[in-house]
């Protein structure tokens, strides 16, 4: 069984032809059974009567380029059916996009920002206090440093790191500008 193909866009614009009386003439003929198609497939007439309008701005392209169509009903109704499917998968998109557009967090206020950065100065001046491989034991273990591979990195065995690490955290303790500081 042999298929048979048809045209479904004229290559040349036909002599003699108005393009507005073509397009007014196609949106009276179609117009009213595209949109309840298209309301049938979105189920939302505000959505059908956009689709439409989209649909007949490509038609006017189309046939102010020369390429109007044999069957405009079917090429109206082809448009519209991937107009709607185009239209879902942004709306997807976007709909699983949106929580990350939302932020949920609340900026800290005035108040909280110079507390914090008056926290942190006392802490910098606090380590600072420290000697040198007391201060690189405690920044190791303040990011996350496990004891074994801090006594790795510093060259000595477990129970002297933790017995350094120890006497290390007491003298930041200790230290009178951390003094009645709250964590």
């Amino acid at each position: 069984m042999m298929s048979k193909t048809v045209p479904v866009l004229q290559s040349t614009r036909a002599p003699g032809i108005d393009e507005s009386a073509l397009l007014d003439a196609t949106f009276r003929d179609h117009a009213p059974a595209l949109r309840g198609w298209l309301t049938g497939l979105t189920r939302d007439p505000a959505t059908a009567d956009d689709l439409v309008g989209e649909c007949f701005l490509r038609l006017a392209k189309e046939i102010d380029a020369g390429r109007a169509p044999l069957d405009p009903a079917a090429w109206l109704h082809r448009v519209g059916r991937n107009l709607v499917i185009s239209r879902a998968r942004r709306s997807t998109v976007a709909t699983r996009a949106m929580p990350g557009l939302l932020e949920r967090g609340v900026a800290p206020s005035p108040e909280d920002a110079v507390i914090a950065r008056e926290r942190d100065d006392l802490l910098i001046e606090a380590l600072a206090s420290l000697a040198g491989d007391d201060r690189r034991i405690v920044m190791l273990a303040a990011q996350g440093y496990r004891p074994e591979e801090i006594a790795r990195i510093v060259g000595c065995s477990g129970p002297a790191l933790r017995t350094r690490l120890c006497r290390a955290r007491g003298r930041l303790r200790s230290h009178p500008a951390l003094i009645g500081m709250t964590a």
